[in-house]
């Protein structure tokens, strides 16, 4: 069953915004923004499109040198809870 959706003039350029800065239709960006809200759509448009600026720049770790980014915090945090002890 097709129902209408009625949308303010604010909500109708805000929907139109977000679908241009996601790169994709207004059809598409308003399932996230039904399912989600626009808030969240917004925050979710703006952190992956910084996401993909940093990658363009070049700005990215390799995966095993996050997991030793990890190993180093892990292994920081025992040894400064070990001396709290």
């Amino acid at each position: 069953m097709d129902q209408a959706i009625v949308l303010k003039r604010s909500e109708r350029q805000r929907l139109v915004r977000l679908a241009r800065e996601a790169d994709c239709g207004v059809e598409e960006i308003l399932r996230d923004v039904l399912r989600d809200g626009f808030d969240y759509t917004e925050y979710k448009v703006k952190a992956v499109n910084e996401g993909l600026a940093d990658l363009a720049a070049g700005r990215m770790l390799s995966l095993d040198d996050l997991k030793a980014r990890i190993a180093r915090r892990r292994a920081d945090r025992g040894r400064s809870r070990r001396k709290a002890a």
